[in-house]
């Protein structure tokens, strides 16, 4: 099966030869991956040029600063060279693997790699792979770039059918598959500017339906008059355009929470969900206790408190106290100490004395 790398040579060829020598130094970097000083100095200019400023793969590719080349050993000066720029980059960024494993496989025939190369001529990133075409899925075995640049979109979620696969890729110990799944739909290059158009058209639509976008001055009112303490809220830019009336403060300071009642919704909730709650839960039944009513004349149970509460009923910490003891005194006048009745209102019982005293010391 012929690779990748061949298939898309006989597109590349014409390419390679206009493009001759300019590209880079006609020399095999060291296995070390040192450079001279001239290429040091050369792509230390091309940095501070782009610093500071975001550049996307598209806009970098549109601009000429780089460009994504197929490459693979066909024994070709200039692919060895990008091979071997490849492994150092490999080599230096995935040091937990033998340096002569991955030597093998960039140089190895029946593996292609997809290098990303900087208008200079150097290699800062790429891929080596192995396409399985067949079975329409590529085996990344390196992935891989300098350490100025970034790598996303891999899964560890693997969705590709075992059976395609299996067999098929080195599963090594201690490392990790991973997925990217590629849309030939989507023009991954352009992501962000796809989204950026698509945020602007839904933008736009809110636009058309609301005036959130309509900002209006400040006011100046007390700048001027010192002394003014009323003001007409209609004489405000922007408030008339809302529909906004008195009436919805009114409406708002009525259902308005204080800072108690918010805290005791809290309380209730909690001791609903209490393990020591379950007896507590709702009102006990009549017919299940026929007795009940006889003994006890102030039923009160958390599900009638959580309603009290929701209401707003318990204006005052004392009055909301008063009501919650109920459950923990009727359980005790009813029930006879040790029984698990008992035990679970001694339990909730402690769990509400520390909520109060939690209140209180906030409170002070």
């Amino acid at each position: 099966m012929s690779t990748y790398g061949e298939k898309y040579e006989s597109r590349q060829s014409a390419k390679r030869e206009t493009e001759g020598n300019s590209n880079g130094r006609k020399r095999l970097r060291s296995d070390s991956g040192d450079i001279d000083e001239g290429e040091i100095k050369e792509e230390a200019e091309e940095n501070n040029q782009t610093q500071g400023e975001e550049k996307t793969a598209t806009v970098e590719q549109q601009q000429g600063l780089i460009r994504f080349d197929v490459v693979y050993n066909d024994s070709r000066e200039e692919s060895m060279r990008r091979l071997t720029e490849l492994k150092n980059i490999f080599q230096k960024q995935l040091p937990k693997m033998p340096k002569e494993y991955i030597a093998r496989l960039v140089y190895d025939r029946n593996h292609s790699s997809l290098a990303i190369v900087k208008a200079n001529g150097h290699v800062v990133g790429g891929i080596t792979f192995r396409l399985f075409e067949q079975r329409q899925f590529a085996e990344i075995v390196f992935c891989a770039v300098s350490s100025y640049e970034q790598v996303k979109g891999f899964t560890k979620e693997i969705t590709l059918d075992k059976r395609l696969w299996m067999g098929y890729i080195k599963d090594y110990e201690g490392g990790t598959l991973m997925q990217c799944s590629m849309v030939d739909k989507v023009e991954y290059l352009r992501v962000k500017e796809i989204l950026a158009v698509q945020r602007e058209a839904v933008l736009e639509k809110i636009r058309a339906k609301t005036k959130s976008q309509i900002v209006y001055p400040g006011l100046k009112f007390f700048k001027e008059n010192s002394g003014l303490t009323h003001i007409d809220p209609f004489t405000i830019p922007g408030i008339a355009e809302s529909g906004w009336t008195p009436e919805m403060d009114e409406i708002s300071r009525k259902y308005a929470r204080s800072k108690l009642n918010t805290w005791q919704i809290n309380v209730v909730s909690e001791m609903l969900v209490h393990p020591s709650a379950w007896p507590f839960q709702k009102p006990v039944d009549p017919q299940e206790v026929p007795d009940y009513n006889v003994v006890v004349k102030e039923p009160m149970d958390l599900m009638t408190l959580e309603s009290n509460v929701d209401e707003n009923k318990y204006p005052t910490l004392e009055s909301f106290v008063m009501d919650t003891r109920k459950i923990f005194i009727n359980c005790r006048n009813y029930n006879d100490e040790g029984t698990r009745y008992w035990r679970c209102a001694t339990s909730l019982e402690k769990f509400f004395d520390e909520k109060v005293k939690e209140w209180k010391s906030r409170s002070k």
